[in-house]
């Protein structure tokens, strides 16, 4: 319970209340396991909790009225989320998945609430997190709209390259997640992965993708993000 609870003063919201606040709200949070590809929320489903990410990953989907999938962002151990019907009791505009066994802390709004409502600092932190997620969010979206898939993919594995000396990582994540991620199709994104491929910028086994040339692929995401901003219409 203690270890929670100082997992928790890492993170800016929980982080501004006392210690027995902070110790108070892990013992009254629900601990859940979810395999990979179960669902903690979905879309259109009224869901007045707010999580802490113990463990794995969560994704951040949203489903088009024609039935395609926007993954809009992951969810990294250490985050904590506030579901959108928390504070307006309207349906949840997008699904939280988990990509692998992940673990969370969940709390229902009526738990969490009271200790919140006593440190009005808390809720400055959370707005500040909300605001920031919207222009996480914003972000991506214009890039969907706008960012050719090349773009949009070479953007999404610069981000598996944090590092100039990390060159490979396993796949882990498949074809169809991918594409949800880039908002295309498993075979756009495959051609355009063997585009890659074959100009040298990078190499696909069955494993793992080892990139041979970080330059070139910040070179793709640039030359389309300057076509967007020299595009006459916007």
């Amino acid at each position: 319970m203690e270890q929670f609870a100082e997992r928790l003063a890492q993170t800016h919201a929980f982080g501004k209340l006392a210690r027995a606040e902070r110790i108070e709200l892990a013992r009254l949070a629900h601990r859940r396991q979810l395999d990979a590809g179960e669902f903690l929320c979905h879309q259109g489903e009224v869901w007045t909790h707010a999580i802490f990410v113990a463990a794995g990953q969560l994704r951040w989907a949203m489903l088009s009225p024609s039935g395609k999938e926007y993954m809009l962002y992951a969810l990294e151990p250490g985050r904590v989320f506030w579901g959108h019907s928390f504070f307006d009791d309207e349906p949840m505009p997008a699904s939280l998945q988990a990509t692998q066994p992940t673990e969370v802390y969940v709390w229902h709004r009526d738990v969490i609430l009271p200790i919140v409502d006593r440190n009005p600092v808390v809720w400055r932190e959370i707005t500040k997190a909300l605001v920031a997620t919207m222009r996480q969010a914003r972000e991506i979206i214009y890039g969907l709209a706008f960012q050719p898939v090349a773009g949009r993919l070479a953007k999404l594995l610069l981000t598996q390259f944090p590092a100039p000396e990390k060159q490979s990582f396993e796949r882990s994540i498949t074809l169809h997640e991918i594409a949800a991620r880039v908002a295309s199709t498993p075979e756009v994104v495959s051609r355009v992965l063997h585009q890659f491929q074959a100009e040298g910028i990078l190499e696909i086994t069955r494993a793992s993708i080892t990139l041979n040339n970080r330059a070139a692929l910040a070179r793709v995401v640039e030359s389309t993000d300057g076509a967007k901003k020299s595009d006459p219409k916007e």
